[in-house]
């Protein structure tokens, strides 16, 4: 399998977490929403990160490292978008593990915000992945 067919599969299981979360959100489960968006932002950047040929690091939060790749290879991507980037990804890769192990109970804002941030992530991927492909 190539860097583009792998990261493109990464991509693809990001989406299908989408999914997933619906199902978690309708039935009230926030932690599970919560973890779900933070996969979803970890796949999104690490599955591009492939398919720009870079190895991306075995972390939770590869935001930053995601940016510098950008910035390196001088694909544009406004400063707000970066800085949203940066804090969903930190933000939702702290919550993780208390999400997924019950450690603190979400509730029905942090889910819908994980959500809409995880939404935003995988946006930007895609418009990006599209821009790469051209």
């Amino acid at each position: 399998m190539t860097n583009f067919e792998l990261g493109e599969k990464l991509i693809k299981e990001a989406e299908q977490f989408l999914d997933e979360a619906k199902r978690a959100y309708e039935r009230g489960s926030w932690n599970i929403v919560v973890r779900r968006a933070q996969e979803r932002v970890e796949l999104s950047l690490k599955g591009l990160l492939k398919i720009m040929g870079a190895e991306y690091p075995r972390v939770h939060d590869p935001a930053e490292f995601f940016i510098s790749i950008l910035e390196r290879r001088k694909i544009e991507l406004k400063e707000e978008a970066k800085e949203k980037l940066r804090r969903i990804s930190a933000d939702l890769a702290e919550r993780r593990a208390p999400a997924f192990y019950f450690e603190k109970d979400y509730d029905e804002r942090e889910a819908e915000e994980a959500k809409e941030g995880a939404e935003f992530v995988l946006g930007v991927v895609k418009g990006l992945q599209v821009k790469l492909k051209a």
